[in-house]
């Protein structure tokens, strides 16, 4: 993931998801910095209302979603791809 920000550009390099009672927290390294963000049950909503309301990212899901589909039969008959 890449963070944008008045302080500048940062990889957020995720290691884990959990879930907790106060929502799913992402945590992992922000360049050198241990970093965690807590998404709450009102952040998801919002989010997938948002990819809900966007025919672009109907698209993009879709592409997404079949590439992996493409990738994981690559992976277990041996192909390439190339």
């Amino acid at each position: 993931m890449k963070i944008e920000s008045a302080a500048g550009e940062f990889s957020f390099d995720l290691e884990n998801l959990e879930l907790r009672e106060d929502g799913i927290v992402l945590s992992g390294k922000m360049g050198v910095w241990e970093a965690e963000t807590t998404m709450t049950d009102a952040d998801l909503r919002r989010i997938v209302g948002m990819v809900l309301r966007k025919p672009g990212a109907w698209a993009y899901l879709t592409r997404m979603l079949f590439g992996v589909r493409r990738q994981i039969a690559r992976d277990t008959t041996g192909e390439t791809g190339k």
